[in-house]
């Protein structure tokens, strides 16, 4: 047990010396009798991690990490050994460029530059700025790629360098247990996130984090094999001795949207559809913590978890894969007790070697087909619980939210599990701390003092949530006595170690995790989030929700085929590793900055600039106060915006966001310019690359309409944009382009919308014209009602309509209702242009105007 805890340390901290020696900083006097002889070719920045680790680690580990480049001169050559492949087949390190380059001129390259997929075209490779993670000014901003001019402060990157050594260390020093692997992981993915591993001779588009992070995942995986193979390791790359494993939990949209709205249920809905998102995302992060933990890995061995799927590296060992077959077995029984099999964990696993990491793309895909042929056979190892018909179980009554069977306590309208989820969503708002308990006791589970933990029964790992810092410290330590172990996750807030300085358990660990989690809220009643007939009121016009569904275009491709133009084959585990982490990062985390655009304010200052709203909230005693709600007229500037913080309620609804995709709901006009904000954003953070582009779908329905049909709308129109060639948006029943030269994108018509808006407000023209410009256009041409799911026939029609001017007669004609001169020929000649798509102005004007 020793060796393999002193080979994870080691592992993951065995390239700290690279941060170190890029402050330009010397090592102590101790390492510079060591030549190149000890520590190996290109291994001098072992002195300087050594220099740093033998002041908190035992001689063991220093010796690991001094020797990693050349094994043989370890006391411990095999477990050395391990380490040396390990960071081999992380990064496959070799010569990559052919001129060198001085590191610390040169920032990390933002992999998402480097896409390539078939029919695009190269862009200019983008550096990410070196900062550490952090929400100190409220964005993610400091984190987007750009150019290598803008991403340097001066000539050279010392500076930096040594600022975020000085606070690494800072921080360091506050770690209580230095031997918490999970604790330094995550103080490593704050500071060496944005950190080339290497540059000399070398693509400095590795973080250092994530070549740490899987270095010590290989390290782990190859160790096991080793102890518990039917072989051993050998210093060759032919041996498999890697098991990649992938799981993805299907049935996710049809179990979150199976509620229905009565009216004995509607004050509950946003919080228990809220909810019911969160379960399957700690649901996933269960699950794959679940595998780690039986497997004996470590968390660095998840390389990826979001959006209902994991994937895990492991070894290669008989003992992995039966516990991989009772892990899928239980937990798939667990979904047919619990769920009645409306939920199914698919499993599977490639073996593979260290030249096949080279090519972790190829992997992904093989993972991906297995996992699809997997779902073509759901449940095949648990036949007999599926149709077990034996016991016969009376209940009292229908659950009137989720349909389903349950025996009613006094005179409850909802199930357990119902209740258990709205309360979920309603504790997981304006939570500022996750605690996760890892194999939790009988008694906690069955104790009603623990009600406040989410607990996944079946492999007994636990969420709790906290809403501020009073008793964390006793409830933690309280937990950590009843479980295995215990990890405080800080939310949206990468300052996770301002609790160090009170006394925890040795089992306690310490990290940061972001969350989309904007919920609007009220805050003169904390717990109160604002309902779904809330945010339909304080849309502009017409009182109507709009539901947002969006997710990143052919992810599968990217991941496994969008390197290989530039790398060839070589497509590593760290990059595919740090990809994956990249864009949820964007879904996790940014996504909130960019919903904090859109608010209304409990109270203001100059009511001139805001439309006030009056709303019927319920408290928390179940009765009614009026409350008046501000909303801008246009955008605050940012003095202003400050000023009205504290008085400032989300209008934006996150129901989820992360992995690669997102559901979000609001007001139907802030929906509207989320999505285009949000996409713009999104283009930036991934290099304004044309490989890599969002589909979107957007329903506007009544607030009383069932949410679950709703999604479902919005999901055909995402489906629609998708069929239709990708990067679209499907709005108003029309498919449009973001960006596009041949028709008018989505921007341009909303555009043009608020143009045709502000002409009926300032009354040079009424809402009767509006209306009659659509009628002109559907009278004059044979309008195409069929919905059109193909690229071509989208293209086809859409040049159809772009070149009918049979409407021209009757627009010209409505114009002489225009009785400014000037106006009517600017208009005509602005509008002209945008009457093949006129429907959707038209359903704007006549939404806002209402």
């Amino acid at each position: 047990m020793k060796n393999v805890e002193n080979l994870k340390i080691a592992a993951l901290l065995h390239d700290i010396g690279k941060f170190y020696q890029r402050t330009d900083k010397s090592h102590s006097e101790e390492y510079k009798k060591y030549s190149q002889d000890d520590y190996g070719k290109n291994g001098a920045h072992a002195k300087w991690s050594c220099d740093f680790l033998d002041k908190y680690y035992n001689d063991d580990i220093v010796d690991l990490v001094l020797y990693h480049h050349n094994h043989t001169k370890s006391n411990y050559p095999d477990l050395c050994s391990i380490l040396k492949k390990a960071d081999h087949h992380s990064a496959s390190e070799r010569e990559d460029i052919d001129d060198t380059q001085e590191v610390n001129k040169t920032p990390l390259i933002s992999l998402f530059s480097k896409i390539v997929l078939e029919g695009n075209d190269k862009v200019d490779e983008q550096y990410i700025p070196l900062n550490k993670l952090s929400l100190d000014d409220g964005s993610f901003n400091n984190l987007k790629p750009a150019a290598k001019k803008d991403t340097m402060g001066g000539w050279n990157l010392v500076p930096e360098y040594n600022n975020l050594w000085d606070e690494f260390n800072s921080e360091f020093e506050l770690i209580q247990n230095k031997t918490d692997f999970n604790t330094l992981l995550a103080l490593l993915k704050k500071y060496a996130s944005t950190m080339p591993s290497a540059a000399y001779k070398s693509k400095s588009d590795i973080s250092l984090y994530d070549h740490s992070k899987t270095t010590a995942a290989l390290a782990v995986s190859r160790y096991l094999f080793n102890r518990d193979g039917d072989v051993k390791l050998t210093q060759t790359n032919d041996l498999n001795c890697y098991l990649a494993i992938e799981g993805d939990i299907s049935g996710i949209q049809k179990f979150i949207f199976k509620i229905s709205s009565p009216q004995e249920a509607q004050s509950g809905m946003s919080k228990r559809l809220r909810g019911r998102s969160l379960y399957l995302t700690l649901l996933c992060d269960a699950i794959a913590t679940h595998i780690a933990e039986e497997l004996e890995l470590c968390e660095a061995n998840i390389l990826f978890c979001g959006g209902g799927r994991f994937t895990i590296i492991g070894p290669n060992t008989k003992m992995a894969k039966e516990k991989l077959a009772e892990i899928k077995s239980k937990i798939n029984k667990f979904f047919i007790d619990e769920f009645n099999a409306e939920l199914y964990l698919a499993l599977v696993s490639i073996e593979c070697c260290g030249n096949d990491l080279d090519k972790f793309g190829q992997i992904t895909r093989k993972l991906s087909n297995k996992l699809n042929e997997d779902k073509k056979h759901k449940f095949s190892d648990n036949l007999d619980e599926v149709f077990n018909f034996d016991e016969e179980i009376k209940y009292d009554d229908l659950c009137s939210v989720c349909g389903m069977p349950y025996n009613r306590n006094f005179d409850e309208k909802t199930c357990d599990m119902c209740e258990s989820h709205e309360k979920l969503g309603q504790n997981s708002v304006n939570a500022k701390y996750m605690i996760k308990c890892i194999d939790i006791s009988e008694d906690v589970i069955n104790n009603d003092n623990y009600k406040g933990i989410y607990i996944i029964r079946p492999i007994k790992i636990g969420y709790y949530f906290i809403k501020n810092d009073s008793k964390l410290v006793d409830t933690v330590n309280g937990l950590s006595k009843k479980c295995k172990q215990v990890e405080v996750i800080k939310l949206n807030d990468t300052n996770f170690l301002n609790l160090a300085n009170y006394e925890f358990n040795d089992n306690v660990s310490f990290s940061f995790s972001f969350m989309g989690n904007t919920v609007p809220n009220f805050k003169k009643y904390y717990h109160m989030p604002l309902y779904f007939e809330h945010l339909a009121e304080i849309s502009k016009g017409s009182n109507k929700l709009g539901v947002l569904k969006m997710d990143v275009d052919n992810l599968g491709l990217i991941l496994s085929e969008g390197l290989r133009e530039v790398y060839g084959n070589n497509c590593s585990i760290s990059r595919i590793s740090s990809l994956s982490s990249q864009l949820d990062m964007f879904f996790s985390g940014f996504v909130n900055n960019i919903a904090s655009d859109f608010k209304v304010y409990s109270k203001v200052f100059d009511n001139e600039k805001f439309d006030e709203i009056k709303l019927n909230i319920q408290n928390d005693n179940k009765s009614e106060d009026v409350i008046h709600v501000f909303k801008p007229k246009e955008e605050l500037n940012d003095n202003e915006k400050k000023k009205l913080g504290e008085y400032a309620i989300p209008t934006i609804h996150i129901t989820y966001s992360g992995g690669d995709d997102l559901l979000v709901l609001g007001p139907y006009d802030d929906i509207i310019d989320f999505a285009s904000k949000l996409r713009k954003e999104f283009k930036q953070w991934t290099a304004c690359n044309p490989s890599i582009d969002l589909s979107a779908g957007i329903s506007i329905v009544a607030p009383k309409f069932p949410i679950g049909k709703a999604v479902n709308f919005s999901e055909s129109y995402l489906e629609r944009s998708k069929s239709c060639g990708k990067s679209k948006i499907t709005l108003f029943n029309e498919v449009l382009p973001w960006d596009n030269n041949q028709f008018k994108s989505f921007d341009e018509i909303r555009k043009f919308s608020s143009y045709l808006e502000k002409l009926v407000i300032d009354e040079k023209v009424s809402k009767g014209f509006v209306y009659s410009l659509l009628f002109a256009w559907q009278n004059s041409f044979q309008y195409n009602s069929k919905v059109i799911n193909d690229e071509d026939k989208w293209v086809d029609e859409n040049c159809h309509k772009k070149e009918f001017n049979g409407f021209i007669p009757k627009f010209v004609y409505k114009l002489r209702l225009i009785k400014d001169d000037n106006l009517r020929d600017r208009f005509m000649k602005k509008c002209k242009c945008f009457m093949p798509w006129i429907k959707i102005p038209v359903s704007w004007v006549s939404l806002r105007l209402r």
